[in-house]
């Protein structure tokens, strides 16, 4: 056999090396209009998510853990007195802790209106969001979810205190935080979100809760 000239050897490693490479990375979300053309992760604040039943709007309003360059975006519409979108937290939790630098789970509110408390404890952990953070917001989400039966007023204004949130930020964060749940429930409206949970994997709608292996499955569809 021939020996490979200098140049057909580089040839050739330059061909394996297209043939292995993985895929590209890229971004499921555009810039909105009006919103700064900055790449993801610099100072863009506002996002568009096209998924099967329509555009998905993403703001800083949005509670949200994971890089905003990740590859698979999970949006949920959840329900804090609904105990399947409690099994669909823990099983989303797990999903981004595993593919921490290439998932990205953003949170809309959906209280349904036969769940009498459900209202209430969107609306506190919004202003939890928006008075302490996004991880103090984590920490009320779950466990909101951890006490399903326990989302009283006084409850909730004793859990948001734990988190620094003073009383009278409560009432002055509580019309704004009424504002962008209000405006979530108007956003699963218009996509025809008819109950919870609701997850879009991306594009993909998901409706209702399902195991940990199929979601997973879905998420390594986007990668």
């Amino acid at each position: 056999m021939t020996p490979l000239s200098r140049r057909q050897f580089a040839a050739a490693t330059a061909a394996l090396a297209v043939g292995c490479r993985s895929k590209p990375s890229r971004l499921p979300t555009r810039p909105a209009p009006g919103s700064s053309t900055s790449a993801l992760g610099g100072d863009l604040q506002a996002e568009l998510l096209d998924t099967e039943d329509g555009v998905i709007s993403i703001d800083i309003n949005d509670p949200q853990r994971g890089p905003r360059n990740a590859q698979v975006v999970l949006v949920v519409f959840s329900d804090f007195e609904c105990p399947f979108c409690r099994d669909m937290a823990h099983v989303l939790e797990r999903v981004r802790k595993e593919l921490p630098s290439r998932t990205r789970v953003v949170f809309k509110h959906l209280p349904i209106p036969t769940h009498p408390k459900a209202r209430a404890a969107a609306v506190a952990a919004q202003v939890v969001f928006l008075e302490a953070g996004s991880e103090a917001f984590w920490r009320f989400h779950d466990r909101c979810f951890a006490h399903p039966h326990d989302l009283d007023i006084d409850r909730l204004t004793a859990w948001a205190r734990d988190e620094g949130v003073k009383a009278e930020a409560i009432s002055a964060r509580g019309p704004d935080a009424e504002k962008i749940v209000g405006q979530h429930v108007a956003l699963a409206e218009r996509l025809k979100v008819g109950g919870t949970p609701k997850l879009y994997i991306n594009a993909k709608r998901v409706d209702g809760a399902y195991p940990y292996d199929q979601i997973r499955e879905w998420v390594d569809e986007q990668l």
